[in-house]
């Protein structure tokens, strides 16, 4: 009996790929969860979100934002930016939000801060933290890792699988139908029938001329990847009938179905347009407000198809922006930035990490979390070896990826 699946087939028809390698034990109530990275592609703006900078007045020089101190919102222990959707979103999520501020990404570079971000590593040959996860707890699962950009480097341990076209992804599931109607098939039943039998008769016949393992083994990953449509059917099951029109919130229908089906542990949503060197406050405020929108949009999927409490969410970008305005009312690259957290494992209604008013990160004490003048800076290594804890990666798994930082209470 065929006890694992592939879909080596679905590459050329909707850009799907996959290398299941061996499957391996784990604890149960680890691989039972389902993590999320949102990826804010382009470097977001901290003080315009969850590390507010505000002007005393009008008349305050080269301020870091143009809306006044006085109207920065609070959630609980959470401050936040009087922008776009940051007060319904973080009232909303107060109590289940851990916000990281003072992140230091050691780079202005997009490539490197993409990497460092979620990798927990800048320099290269560091898998997605996704990638780690889903190699060691979901190899088993057809769509291991689902990706719609952001970080992608596997190092060969899993494939992502790119779900771009949900009709690709329906059309594979169901090759005799025609078009969305069950009713249009190409073949009649009876047709299907004996194209299946064939079909079957032929594995049989390749195994028994090719008895080499090697080969019978690529043999039954054909033959497998055929087997497959019925779990790309069970994710199709799960989907909504209406598609969403932000592009975030159709990704993130995907995920929430994948992990309803039980066909996915990881997956990677992105949204661009954070890379603000021009009219900053307009386009930055605009996609501040699409990606919570998007989040919270996760959020209540997953509470309606009852993932909800074993999802993990971290949301981050490739780095900050500048404390102050350039000549074209933009902002530019900054190394220091944010993440939010949430779900199983993660303590919320929290604020770690500071920074001063011109976005210059604060060292923090490694024991109580305090800014500390003689501290840790905090960097993505510090939040990937708080998050490997979290998922039980053990030495083992991670020895051919070390991080440079040691491991701090920040969960």
């Amino acid at each position: 009996m065929l006890t694992r699946r592939s879909f080596l087939q679905l590459t050329g028809a909707a850009g799907l790929s996959l290398w299941l390698p061996p499957p391996r034990a784990h604890a149960a109530e680890i691989s039972e969860l389902f993590w999320v990275f949102v990826h804010a592609s382009g470097g977001w703006d901290p003080t315009m979100l969850c590390d507010p900078k505000g002007r005393a007045d009008e008349a305050e020089e080269d301020p870091v934002n143009h809306y006044f101190t006085d109207d920065i919102g609070e959630a609980g222990a959470i401050r936040y930016a009087p922008v776009g959707f940051n007060r319904t979103f973080f009232n909303r999520h107060k109590d289940r939000l851990l916000v990281i501020n003072g992140l230091d990404t050691q780079t202005n570079g997009h490539d490197g801060g993409v990497r460092h971000m979620w990798s927990g590593k800048l320099s290269e040959g560091h898998p997605a933290l996704a990638a780690l996860l889903s190699a060691r707890y979901g190899a088993h699962k057809p769509l291991s890792f689902l990706s719609n950009g952001g970080y992608e480097f596997t190092d060969q341990l899993i494939a992502p699988t790119r779900v771009g076209d949900v009709a690709k992804i329906r059309a594979i599931a169901y090759p005799n139908q025609i078009g969305d109607d069950p009713e249009e098939t190409f073949h009649r039943p009876s047709a299907a029938d004996r194209i299946q039998a064939a079909v079957e008769a032929r594995r049989a016949h390749l195994e028994a001329r090719f008895n080499l393992p090697q080969n019978q083994a690529t043999i039954s990953q054909h033959y497998a990847a055929r087997l497959g449509r019925g779990e790309i059917k069970r994710l199709l099951e799960f989907l909504p009938s209406e598609h969403e029109d932000a592009a975030l919130k159709r990704q993130a229908q995907v995920a929430v179905a994948a992990a309803r089906a039980g066909v996915s542990y990881c997956a990677n949503l992105s949204l661009g347009g954070f890379d603000t060197h021009s009219d900053h406050d307009n386009r930055q405020g605009a996609q501040l407000t699409a990606l919570l929108e998007g989040v919270d949009f996760l959020i209540q999927e997953a509470e309606r198809q009852r993932v909800l409490d074993r999802m993990v969410v971290v949301v981050g970008s490739d780095f900050g922006r500048t404390a102050s305005y350039n000549d074209g009312r933009g902002k530019d690259h900054w190394s220091i930035s944010s993440a939010l957290l949430m779900g199983p494992g993660i303590r919320g209604g929290r604020v770690v990490g500071a920074t001063d008013a011109r976005l210059n990160a604060q060292p923090l004490d490694p024991t109580h979390l305090t800014p500390l003048e003689t501290g840790v800076r905090l960097t993505p290594a510090h939040l990937h070896l708080a998050l490997r804890q979290m998922a039980g990666l053990t030495d083992a798994d991670t020895a051919r990826y070390p991080l440079d930082a040691a491991t701090l209470p920040l969960l």
